[in-house]
């Protein structure tokens, strides 16, 4: 039986765990090696699956009163417009949205607030650097000279996993996807209602709205080799790269100036084999399928990760057991959802690809996340 679990990482994975863990009376503790514990975004998609997760742990209304609420994606062409509609599952009653989108900043608050309620410690500035798993629990060393020891490791660290490398090695690593992801917060228009993707000849945008006021562009940029760029050059190369879209994203691509509203990233892809554990030592969240945000569902996975994990710690049974069961509940749904999200930025690369339907398979991928967890 598992009484205390040691959480490794302290982004979206991290903190549901350990909120569900203490509901479940199993005693968690954060480390984190962040000394701020804030988070870098603009936007973030929560689909139906991840707002059904999220009402698990009892933080669903809190998300929606700080995010934008909608029911539809539509499929636009490089004008905006629409050539093919998403009407999106409603899975959490008629007075909840289908889905919706939030900064990332504000999930970040309303989860970390939770895990403060809940009374889980957090430690900031540390990470692990030796594990021994010796059995019937495991021997931590801490960045900070501190040990500990738990009778579950669960590493929720991101996709360049620390905790990945010491139980798979170090070549064990996300690939880059020959795509780089550009954000930006601009205000958003009324008649901006829901998630639009605009398809160009290039490269893709689209707007996200993310509260009354205001929206994400993002822009999914086909790039063999990614590099830093220097923040002061981000506005200008950012404006040049939207330069082919029209309708919303055309119509404020010229109010984009300041360089600390933009996020740019290069975009990885990982599912890892099964299984995601060494003996007591587990893996949850990107750092075991690191998913493109082509279907928005990377949260979502993480999320659901954590509540399935507490409830089958919750029950008592052997880890042995626990760790089996969580494999045959996530490794398909996390699978499926990785490969086709890479599939959709594999056909933003070719747009004259045979048989793309990327409309089709979103839609069939986002049916299949609707069924239970």
């Amino acid at each position: 039986m598992v009484k205390n679990v040691l959480i490794v990482g302290g982004g979206i994975a991290g903190m549901t765990l350990a909120i569900q863990l203490k509901r479940a009376g199993i005693n968690a503790e954060i480390v984190e090696l962040s000394t701020d514990w804030t988070v870098i975004g603009v936007g973030i998609s929560m689909q139906g699956p991840a707002l059904r997760a999220l009402g698990t742990i009892g933080v669903l209304d809190q998300v929606i009163d700080k995010g934008f609420g909608y029911s539809f994606f539509n499929a636009c062409d490089a004008d905006g417009n629409i050539t093919g509609t998403v009407d999106l599952p409603s899975l959490n009653g008629p007075d909840r949205p289908a889905t919706m989108a939030i900064m990332r900043q504000e999930l970040h608050e309303v989860l970390k607030q939770a895990v403060a309620e809940g009374g889980a410690p957090a430690q900031l500035g540390v990470t692990v650097d030796a594990l021994d798993d010796v059995g019937g629990h495991v021997d931590v060393e801490f960045s900070d000279g501190s040990a500990g020891s738990y009778d579950l490791v669960v590493g929720a660290d991101g996709a360049h996993s620390k905790i990945r490398k010491m139980l798979f090695g170090p070549d064990c690593t996300a690939d880059y996807t020959g795509q780089a992801v550009w954000r930006v917060t601009v205000p958003r228009p009324p008649d901006v209602l829901g998630r639009q993707s605009y398809f160009g000849a290039r490269n893709k945008a689209g707007v996200n709205p993310v509260s009354q006021d205001r929206m994400y562009i993002y822009m999914v940029q086909n790039l063999p080799e990614w590099t830093r760029l220097a923040d002061d050059r981000l506005p200008v190369i950012l404006r040049h790269l939207l330069a082919e879209f029209g309708g919303h994203v055309g119509r404020a691509r010229d109010r984009i100036a300041d360089p600390r509203d933009i996020v740019y990233r290069p975009i990885y892809s990982l599912i890892l084999p099964p299984p995601w554990y060494r003996g007591r030592v587990l893996l949850i969240g990107d750092a075991a399928h690191t998913t493109t945000p082509q279907m928005g569902s990377g949260a979502g996975l993480a999320i659901e990760d954590s509540v399935v994990l507490a409830e089958l710690l919750g029950s008592g049974r052997p880890v042995a057991d626990v760790l089996e069961d969580f494999m045959t509940r996530r490794y398909e749904r996390c699978r499926m959802t990785v490969e086709n999200s890479r599939q959709l930025g594999e056909w933003e690369k070719d747009v004259a690809a045979p048989n793309a339907d990327p409309v089709g398979l979103f839609d069939k991928s986002i049916r299949i996340l609707a069924q239970p967890i």
